[in-house]
C-alpha cells in the first residue's frame, strides 16, 4: 500500500473530478486507515471533496448519510477543527441546536481565534435566546413596575395565577411573593423553560409550576383549575405584533375565571407624525439619487416582505422632529372579552386624524403605547418621555408618502387590525417602485455615490489611454451598478451587473430605459444563484466589486469571486475598483451593547438570573449603527488590515487614552476607491453598510498610557474577528 499510496491518491481524485464523490471519499478514507502517516499531507483536498459529497447528500435529504461520513473522518482527524466545525453546521441545520453547540465549542476550545466555528456558536445563541430578552431583563423601571402591579392585584391565599409567556419566570417570582393559591408559568420555548426551572431550582421553589407550551395550546385541567389573575408582557413595539390579542381571546374561554383579571388591564396605542430625514432615507430613495438616476418623480420604496412596521429606538434620532400631536389609535380592555374580540376582528379601518402642530414635512409614522397594568401602575413606550420604559423600542410605519402641512392641518391616516397587528394602509393610490433594502441603502449613501460619480470621468480617462471607449467591457457588482451604468451613458461596449432581488432588476431596467442604454449590451445576474461559470471566458476592462453584507461583515462569497474576476478576467492595465478596503476598529466602552448581550442581577429586583442567561452571551454584533450608538472611545481608531486575499492574523499595539473599561471593539471598513482618492469610512449616518461589534467579556480594564494589543484573527476564507488584551 506505501508504494502505491500515490496512485490511490490520484484515483480518488479523478473520481472526486468525474463526479463520484462517494466512491472518492471511501477511497480516501480506506488510504488514510491503511497508512496514517499520509493523512496529513492530503487532509485539506479531502475536506473538500467530503464538503462537496455533504453537500450532494443534504440535497438528498440523506441525512444519516452525512453523519456516518463525519464519523468515518472524525476517527481520522480527531483534532480537526474544519470537521467540528462541519459537524455542527449540519447539526444546526436540521434542528439539533445543543448538539451542534457542543461541536461549535470544541471547534473553539482546540482553536479560540477560528472565526467561522464563533460565528457559528452565535447563531446558535441567538436562536435559542432571542436578543430581546437581555434589553427587558435589564429594564429595571419596567421590572419595578410589574411588581408593583401584581402586588396590588393578587390576593393571598385566594388567587391562582398564570404568567404567559413566562421566558425565565420573573413575573411568576413577583407573583409568588404575594402567597396566592397557585403559580403556573407557561413558555413555547423549551430553553426559556429549563432556564425558568433551574432558577426555581436554586431557590428551592417548588410551587411553581412551568409548563412549556404556548398557553394557546393549554385548558384549565393542566393547570389544575381557571385562574384568576393572568400576567403577559407578549408585547412588541406595535403593540400586538406577538399575537397578544389571540392569545387572550383563547385564555378567556379556556384559562382564566369568568371573575378574573389580566395584568395589564387596558393598553392604548398612540400615533405622531414626524419628519425624520434619516428614517425616511432608510425606507425611501431620496430625491438628490433620484436627479442623479433621472427619475425625480419616482417613488422608491424599501422592500417590506410582509412586515406593517420596522421597529426603532426614535428617541436616538436627533433630527426627529413631531410634526403634528399625538393621538391615540385604539384603546382595548384586556377584561372585556367583547371588547377584544371586536377589536382583533373589525375589518374597518380605525381612522385618525393628527393636528399639525408647527410647518413641516411629514415623511414617518411612528407609534408607541401605555400599558395600564392596574388603575394606579402604568408603563408607557413614549419615545419622548422621561418615564418610559426601555424594554421595547418604537413602531415606524414608513410606506407612506411625505406630506407637507400647514399648522392645524390635519393629515389623516388609516390602520387595519391585520390578522391581530397593526397595519397603515398607504395614503394614496400612486405607483410605487420597491427595491431590496440593500440598492436602497446603497443609493441613499449620498457620500459614497459622490465619490463613485467623482470617479467616473477618472476612470474613463485612465482607460482611454489604453482603449476606445467603445470596446470597454464592465462589470459592476455593487447593489445598484451605479459606476457602470455611468459607464454605458458614456458609450462603454457592454455592463454585466447584479440585482439581489427581482425587484432590482425591474429598476435596473427602468433606470437603464431612462438613459436610453441599448439593453442588448446588458446582462443582469439575478440572485445569488451565479458563479465564477456565468462569466464564462470574458475578459473586463473594469471592475467594480462590493464585498460587503449589509450587517457589516464581508460577504465571503462575493470576496472569492472578486479575487478570482481581478486575477482572471481583468484584461492587463484594466481598472479594479475599489483599489483597497481596510478594515478599522476602535476600543470603545457602550451601555447600550452591554445591556443587549449581558444580564444583570441588580435589574431582576433581587432574584439571580444573569448566571443562567449570560451562558447565552454572543461575542459579535452585527448590524451597529455608529452614529446613534452612545459609547466612550477607550482608544482612537487603528487599521488592523486591508481586506484581500493576504489578511492574515497578527497582533497591533495602540495606546489607550483613557482610564475604564473596555467591553467591545467597534469595526468598519475605509474604502478607497481608485489610488490616490481620499477614502471614505462607512461608519457614517447613512453608510451603506452597518458595522461590526467584537464583544469582550469579562470587560477588560483599561489604564490611560498603557497599551492594547489587538489581535486580529483570519481564518484562511478571509472570515476576520478582533479581540483584545492589555499589557501593564
Amino acid at each position: 500500500m506505501e508504494e502505491n499510496e500515490g496512485d490511490y491518491v490520484n484515483y480518488a481524485r479523478q473520481l472526486s473530478s468525474s463526479g463520484n464523490l462517494s466512491k472518492s471519499f471511501d477511497l480516501y478514507i480506506s488510504v488514510f486507515e491503511k497508512n496514517p502517516r499520509i493523512k496529513n499531507m492530503y487532509e485539506p483536498e479531502f475536506q473538500i471533496v467530503m464538503m462537496r459529497y455533504n453537500e450532494t447528500l443534504s440535497a438528498a435529504g440523506k441525512i444519516e448519510d452525512i453523519f456516518t461520513n463525519f464519523s468515518r473522518a472524525i476517527r481520522i482527524f480527531p483534532k480537526n477543527v474544519y470537521l467540528l466545525n462541519e459537524i455542527g453546521k449540519y447539526l444546526y441545520k436540521f434542528g439539533y441546536y445543543e448538539e451542534a453547540w457542543s461541536h461549535f465549542q470544541k471547534a473553539l476550545r482546540a482553536n479560540s481565534g477560528f472565526v467561522n466555528a464563533e460565528k457559528n456558536l452565535n447563531s446558535v445563541k441567538n436562536l435559542l435566546v432571542e436578543r430581546w430578552h437581555f434589553r427587558m431583563l435589564n429594564d429595571k423601571k419596567r421590572n419595578e413596575l410589574f411588581r408593583a402591579a401584581i402586588h396590588e392585584m393578587v390576593k393571598l391565599g385566594k388567587d391562582g395565577v398564570i404568567d404567559v409567556g413566562t421566558g425565565t419566570g420573573l413575573l411568576a417570582l413577583f407573583a409568588r411573593e404575594c402567597q396566592p393559591l397557585t403559580v403556573t408559568g407557561c413558555d413555547g420555548s423549551s430553553v426559556m423553560t429549563k432556564i425558568a426551572e433551574s432558577i426555581l431550582q436554586d431557590y428551592e421553589i417548588n410551587d411553581i409550576a412551568i409548563v412549556n407550551k404556548m398557553s394557546t395550546a393549554m385548558d384549565y385541567k393542566e393547570i389544575g383549575s381557571k385562574c384568576t389573575i393572568l400576567v403577559t408582557e407578549m408585547f412588541d413595539a406595535g403593540l400586538f405584533g406577538e399575537h397578544v390579542l389571540q392569545t387572550l381571546l383563547h385564555a378567556w374561554n379556556y384559562l382564566i375565571d369568568a371573575g378574573g383579571k389580566v395584568i395589564p388591564g387596558r393598553v392604548e396605542f398612540f400615533v405622531a407624525g414626524v419628519n425624520c430625514n434619516y428614517l425616511n432615507l432608510k425606507y425611501q430613495l431620496g430625491q438628490g439619487i433620484k436627479t442623479v438616476l433621472n427619475i425625480p418623480t419616482a417613488n422608491v420604496h424599501m422592500m417590506s416582505y410582509d412586515e406593517t412596521y420596522d421597529c426603532e429606538d426614535v428617541h436616538s434620532f436627533k433630527d426627529l422632529k413631531y410634526i403634528t400631536e399625538e393621538h391615540s389609535l385604539i384603546k382595548i380592555d384586556f377584561n372585556n372579552y367583547e371588547d377584544i374580540q371586536e377589536k382583533l376582528y373589525q375589518s374597518k379601518p380605525f381612522n385618525i386624524d393628527l393636528i399639525a402642530t408647527q410647518d413641516g414635512e411629514i415623511n414617518c409614522l411612528i407609534g408607541w403605547f401605555k400599558l395600564y397594568l392596574t388603575d394606579n401602575v402604568t408603563i408607557t413606550t413614549d419615545p419622548r418621555s422621561e418615564d418610559r420604559c426601555n424594554a421595547w423600542q418604537q413602531a415606524v410605519f414608513y410606506d407612506t408618502i411625505p406630506k407637507v402641512v400647514k399648522k392645524n392641518d390635519k393629515y389623516s391616516a388609516q390602520f387595519l387590525m391585520n390578522t391581530g397587528k397593526l397595519t397603515m394602509i398607504p395614503n394614496c393610490n400612486i405607483n410605487i417602485d420597491m427595491i431590496s433594502q440593500e440598492a436602497l441603502r446603497f443609493l441613499n449613501d449620498s457620500e459614497y455615490v459622490k465619490t463613485i460619480l467623482g470617479c467616473v470621468g477618472m476612470a474613463c480617462v485612465y482607460l482611454g489611454q489604453m482603449i476606445e471607449m467603445s470596446e470597454i467591457a464592465v462589470i459592476d457588482l455593487c447593489p445598484f451598478p451605479l459606476f457602470g451604468v455611468q459607464m454605458m451613458k458614456r458609450g462603454a461596449k457592454s455592463l454585466v451587473c447584479t440585482a439581489r432581488t427581482y425587484n432590482d432588476e425591474v429598476f435596473i431596467l427602468k433606470i437603464l430605459q431612462a438613459y436610453n442604454i441599448d439593453m442588448s449590451k446588458i446582462t443582469i445576474l439575478v440572485g445569488d444563484v451565479w458563479n465564477l461559470d456565468s462569466f464564462s471566458i470574458k475578459t473586463f476592462q473594469a471592475k467594480f466589486c462590493h464585498p460587503f453584507e449589509l450587517c457589516g461583515d464581508i460577504d465571503l462569497r462575493l470576496k472569492d469571486i472578486a479575487h478570482e474576476l481581478k486575477t482572471s478576467h481583468l484584461a492587463p492595465g484594466g481598472l479594479y475598483m475599489p483599489a483597497n478596503i481596510s478594515i478599522i476598529c476602535q476600543l470603545v466602552d457602550s451601555h447600550w451593547l452591554d445591556i443587549n448581550n449581558r444580564v444583570y442581577d441588580e435589574n431582576t429586583i433581587g432574584y439571580k438570573v444573569a448566571g443562567y442567561m449570560n451562558v447565552y452571551q454572543v461575542s459579535q454584533n452585527f448590524s451597529i449603527d455608529m452614529s446613534r450608538l452612545e459609547y466612550t472611545p477607550m482608544t482612537n481608531p487603528i487599521c488592523v488590515g486591508e481586506c484581500s486575499n493576504e489578511l492574515r492574523s497578527f497582533v497591533i499595539n495602540t495606546p489607550i487614552i483613557r482610564d475604564g473599561l473596555t467591553n467591545a471593539i467597534l469595526c468598519w471598513y475605509k474604502i478607497e476607491l481608485m489610488e490616490d482618492i481620499d477614502e471614505i469610512a462607512t461608519n457614517r449616518s447613512d453608510g451603506f453598510v452597518d458595522s461590526i461589534a467584537f464583544l469582550a467579556d469579562p470587560k477588560v480594564p483599561m489604564k490611560k498610557g498603557d497599551i492594547a494589543n489587538v489581535l486580529l484573527c483570519v481564518d484562511p476564507d478571509g472570515g476576520f474577528k478582533v479581540i483584545v488584551d492589555v499589557d501593564n
